[in-house]
């Protein structure tokens, strides 16, 4: 319909039809002139652009603001009261094609409404003051997404050694390698800007242990916790110390990180985070043992 408006606009300026302010009136039905003179004028309101087409929202205390209630008046259908109307803004061509209606800066605007009790096709109106709407901004989701995964709150693990850190390791004894089983879990949080909400999700997927003397261990879990009533166990995370000294053990858990959106599409993978390291001093010796023989033997 809007396009028939604006057609019938154009045809009547081809047809040598006055639409300048003072013109006669175009549709003799509505005698107050809002609806039905060309001439009409209105200021202020907003100008959006959606789907490529520019539309007039009047400001709150127009006349024009009822009629683009979505429900009809109550009472009696009338022509002068047309709802549910857009206003559609016909730019530079309109203008071109019917003149100037009024106060420059403007431009004329093309009611589309419906009925019953709506003149059809509605006339144009001139309309001065209007201002674009605030632009919209587009949220980066994955922008959104690495402030959600700022808030993660990724902790440095806990140390666990067997012998305990604290006690002496040993040269060439394995040393068991562990941290707390309850570290290793999932951790998620979530961030909003706008319509976006992202949520970040960080899955544990390694623990890397710098074990101070230049070496290093890589474990795929979070290691199995030693257990002296369990002396046959084994373990796939641990160390031999290959000479003693005092060094600094740090480890590190190795995290995961996903995201999801609501509001935008996307998601994917952040790569793979550390999290903050823990450290412990080790203190290890060497045991040595002496040989003595046995009593009455050579």
């Amino acid at each position: 319909m809007r396009a028939r408006v604006l057609m019938l606009g154009l045809a009547l300026a081809a047809a040598g039809m006055s639409v300048m302010v003072g013109a006669s009136p175009a549709w003799a039905n509505d005698p107050n002139g809002q609806y039905g003179w060309t001439s009409a004028q209105a200021s202020g309101g907003t100008l959006t652009v959606e789907a490529g087409h520019t539309y007039w929202t009047p400001p709150a205390d127009s006349s024009w603001t009822s009629g683009a209630q979505s429900t009809p008046p109550s009472g009696k259908p009338n022509p002068n009261q047309p709802y549910g109307c857009t206003y559609g803004a016909g730019g530079a061509s309109a203008t071109a094609a019917l003149g100037i209606g009024g106060p420059e800066p403007g431009q004329w605007v093309f009611p589309d409404c419906r009925g019953p009790g709506v003149i059809d096709p509605m006339p144009p109106f001139w309309v001065t003051g209007a201002v674009p709407a605030a632009a919209t901004v587009q949220v980066d989701p994955v922008v959104v997404a690495e402030q959600a995964a700022k808030q993660l709150g990724l902790s440095s693990p806990t140390i666990e050694m067997a012998p305990p850190d604290g006690s002496a390791q040993l040269v060439g004894l394995a040393s068991w390698l562990w941290i707390d089983p309850g570290q290793w879990r999932a951790l998620s949080a979530s961030a909003s800007a706008g319509p976006v909400t992202t949520t970040a999700t960080a899955s544990p997927t390694k623990v890397v242990w710098a074990m101070g003397d230049g070496a290093s261990v890589t474990c795929d879990g979070p290691g199995t916790p030693y257990s002296p009533a369990d002396p046959g166990a084994t373990t796939d995370c641990s160390y031999t110390w290959p000479e003693p000294g005092s060094f600094s053990v740090t480890a590190t858990i190795f995290w995961s990180v996903t995201w999801s959106a609501v509001g935008a599409s996307g998601g994917g993978s952040l790569g793979v985070q550390a999290g903050p390291p823990a450290r412990v001093p080790v203190t290890v010796t060497e045991s040595q043992a002496v040989n003595t023989p046995a009593s009455g033997s050579d």
